[in-house]
């Protein structure tokens, strides 16, 4: 275990020792059975704050929106307790726990809402990146070659097929992704046979990549 791990459940547990030690310090012998539920309950809220960052995904945002909610209903369960131990004479066990009850429930359809909510946006997020990878690489690739040419009628063809391709759908589907790899093969055997200045074969690639490019788009406009 590091010593980072160490610190951070040493912090995580001064809450709860202080409260506890003070919770029993001040225990009296006849104390009701809703304080005891509140007890639980506040655990359980503690509990959930010291696990929310690890259920939540990583993106910060996503976990300090999903984080609040948990530290509000740790709040709440600290000050219905406050309340409880004033006024548990006169409210009956029943009561404190369908109370309780409520806010727990509320609490777990936000926080799992939040949670869905963020997966959602996570996978969206993944899927956006990859589906802009394919036209961002190949452009970066096509730019690259345009600068080692030498032939201006060869220089202006792949300048013209970089256009096609950087102006193309970033989305993408299982369906293109068959010519998605057959074009980023292919713009990379484009680069190796630039230094052999046959402009015939180079042109010859072009084609077959602003064919493939096209058909590709083709399909995605199509859905």
């Amino acid at each position: 275990m590091t010593k980072k791990n160490i610190l951070t459940i040493l912090l995580d547990s001064i809450f709860i020792i202080t409260f506890n030690i003070v919770f029993f310090i001040n225990l009296k012998e006849n104390q009701l059975a809703s304080v005891w539920i509140c007890y639980g309950f506040l655990h359980f809220a503690y509990l959930m704050v010291l696990l929310t960052p690890i259920i939540e995904s990583k993106e910060y945002l996503s976990k300090l929106s999903t984080y609040s909610i948990s530290i509000m209903y740790f709040i709440i369960e600290i000050v219905f307790m406050l309340v409880v131990l004033f006024i548990a004479n006169i409210c009956s066990t029943i009561l404190i726990i369908s109370v309780q009850v409520v806010f727990s429930a509320i609490y777990l359809v936000l926080l799992i809402s939040n949670l869905l909510a963020n997966d959602a946006i996570a996978n969206n997020q993944v899927r956006h990146k990859i589906e802009n990878d394919f036209i961002k690489k190949s452009s970066a690739k096509l730019k690259y070659i345009e600068s080692i040419i030498s032939n201006e009628k060869l220089k202006e063809k792949i300048n013209n097929l970089y256009y096609t391709v950087h102006t193309s759908p970033t989305k993408t589907c299982n369906e293109v992704s068959v010519y998605e790899e057959k074009i980023d093969s292919l713009i990379c055997n484009l680069e190796n046979i630039v230094s052999e200045n046959d402009e015939i074969k180079i042109s010859e690639q072009i084609i077959e990549i602003e064919k493939l490019i096209n058909k590709r788009n083709f399909i995605l406009k199509s859905k």
